[in-house]
């Protein structure tokens, strides 16, 4: 059972996502070789519908040539299927561990990334509008203690008029107690946490361990805010998805899998108040 630790965004969060980054350093070999085992980083830039949905697709067009952030970037396939599709890709992520394994990755691919290691709170090695495109998704923000802070920052780097996507996993799904047969709720659906685990290396199984692990349950209504308050005008609110995996440990089948925005940063202003 995780504990429930108060929460002052402004005093915790570096310690926060200190204990998020090391814990990912930890963990990226074995992430790697689950990676390994599924074999679509080695076939994403050829086939990029395995990892991006018809509709990111759909808004995407014709990326060739544009310059692509994904904030983030985790194993990196996202990125590796936005480079296949002929974008200048920037590759952000927390964890220095990935983004080796990334970069040794797009070297046998033959990719040209970029990779920059930093907090998504914190883009301050990224110049304002010097992209077209921003993505972010692939269950990142259950680690960022600052919703707001992340999104205001994915649109300063952001060009006007530049598309933004976030893809994340469900917050419908993150209610619900480990059981293989039933569904009964562990966290209210409006307790946003930082909820606090002592976990191993292992992301997807949850075991004990030494590791220190926060998490954050946000809601719909707040990916949709923080998009706004960011600047941000919506082109389109979608879930989709039914599939449920042998981790997420309870029978969630009927439940939408994902959560998909996308956005254009605002040409004229970014005072929120002017758009909503």
């Amino acid at each position: 059972m995780p504990l429930t630790v108060p929460f002052d965004v402004r005093t915790m969060k570096d310690r926060i996502h200190a204990a998020n980054r090391k814990r990912w350093d930890a963990a990226a070999r074995r992430w790697a070789e689950g990676a390994d085992s599924r074999g679509y980083w080695k076939r994403c830039p050829q086939e990029p519908e395995l990892v991006l949905c018809a509709k990111e697709l759909e808004y995407l067009g014709d990326i060739s040539g544009k310059r692509v952030c994904v904030l983030g970037s985790g194993d990196n396939q996202v990125v590796f299927a936005l480079a296949g599709l002929g974008a200048a890709v920037t590759s952000v992520d927390i964890s220095q561990n990935q983004l080796d394994i990334a970069a040794q990755r797009s070297k046998t691919l033959g990719l040209g990334v970029s990779f920059v290691r930093a907090d998504v709170t914190n883009l301050s090695r990224l110049a304002d509008a010097s992209f077209d495109v921003v993505y972010t998704g692939g269950h990142v923000a259950v680690w960022v203690a600052d919703l707001a802070g992340y999104y205001s920052e994915a649109a300063r780097i952001l060009r006007p008029n530049g598309l933004y996507i976030v893809n994340e996993y469900h917050p419908f799904r993150r209610i619900w107690q480990e059981s293989g047969d039933s569904m009964i709720v562990e966290f209210g659906y409006l307790k946003r946490g930082p909820f606090e685990y002592d976990l191993s290396d292992d992301i997807l199984r949850g075991e004990a361990g030494p590791l220190k692990s926060y998490e954050f349950h946000w809601t719909v209504a707040d990916y949709l805010n923080a998009t706004l308050r960011a600047g941000c005008r919506l082109l389109l609110v979608d879930e989709y998805g039914e599939e449920v995996c042998d981790w997420e440990g309870a029978p969630m089948h009927g439940l939408p899998e994902f959560l998909l925005i996308i956005a254009r940063k605002n040409v004229e202003s970014t005072n929120p108040c002017d758009k909503i």
